[in-house]
């Protein structure tokens, strides 16, 4: 990442847009924004509001992880590199923004901008009238402990400046993402794995649930079959019953009839035997 002092020798006496300059050309917030990416390592996002002043009001992530907020008081004075920012006024209902240059007094800002006297990214000098407030880069140098200060020979004055830090930490994330990123692709694997055999279980699932079905449906079948020869076993069974009876009755007429016809003979006989006798 760039220092400061890169920065500006790349850009001033330029007009630049963002992303491009095919966009906002000449535009403060465009400065801005190549300054933050350029300088802190993250992506400058949208104001939120389509003016600079958005980015004291909304203050839109990812800049909490670089800038806190100061607000403006009389007797503030900005350090180097810090961004100031104006409010919107009667005359200009988008506000300001710039970064603020060496120089500063309780009176007067000096800063670079575009888009204030110019469409040039260039120095000027302002009062405070209209400044909100600042974005004060934090840094990671102050929020070392001391053994981290002496580990990276910050405290012996060896030149490591907040710029070198942060690319060493740009640098250390450089060397994770192909770790990350061969994690991502060995859970990718593991998930496409886990797809295919739910695929499989879900096939299964459904052929066993179609078999379970034929199951039901052929039960149903016997059920309803038993159903039937058992409602045709129960009119066997009266007619049996019904058959019995009839028979029994032809058995005693029959009987009867034996009886009778025994009778008849007898009669016959003993007529006959009559008709002999005389």
């Amino acid at each position: 990442m760039k220092t400061l002092e890169q920065f500006l020798s790349d850009y001033i006496g330029k007009s630049k847009g963002y992303p491009d300059d095919n966009y906002y050309k000449g535009e403060c917030l465009s400065i801005v924004k190549i300054y933050i990416k350029e300088c802190f390592g993250i992506l400058p996002p949208p104001s939120g509001s389509g003016s600079a002043y958005g980015y004291w009001s909304n203050f839109p992530s990812p800049l909490s992880e670089v800038f806190e907020k100061i607000e403006n008081t009389d007797t503030l004075i900005p350090e180097v590199g810090w961004i100031a920012i104006w409010k919107p006024w009667s005359t200009n209902q988008y506000g300001h923004i710039a970064i603020v240059a060496e120089g500063c007094t309780t009176s007067t800002l000096k800063n670079y901008a575009q888009n204030w006297t110019s469409k040039v990214f260039q120095l000027e000098s302002n009062k405070y009238t209209h400044i909100i407030g600042f974005l004060k880069p934090k840094s990671i140098i102050n929020d070392m402990t001391d053994n981290e200060k002496l580990l990276l020979g910050l405290i012996n004055d060896n030149g490591i400046t907040e710029g070198d830090i942060r690319w060493v930490i740009d640098l250390k994330a450089k060397q994770t993402v192909p770790k990350l990123e061969k994690k991502v692709s060995d859970l990718e694997t593991e998930i496409s794995e886990i797809k295919q055999q739910l695929g499989e279980l879900t096939e299964k699932y459904n052929n066993n649930e179609k078999e379970l079905k034929n199951c039901q449906s052929s039960l149903k079948t016997a059920n309803q079959t038993i159903e039937n020869i058992s409602a045709e076993l129960e009119t066997a069974n009266k007619e049996k019953t019904n058959y019995k009876s009839w028979y029994e009755s032809k058995c005693k007429e029959l009987n009867e009839l034996k009886s009778k016809t025994t009778l008849i003979k007898n009669i016959i006989n003993f007529i006959k035997s009559l008709l002999k006798i005389k």
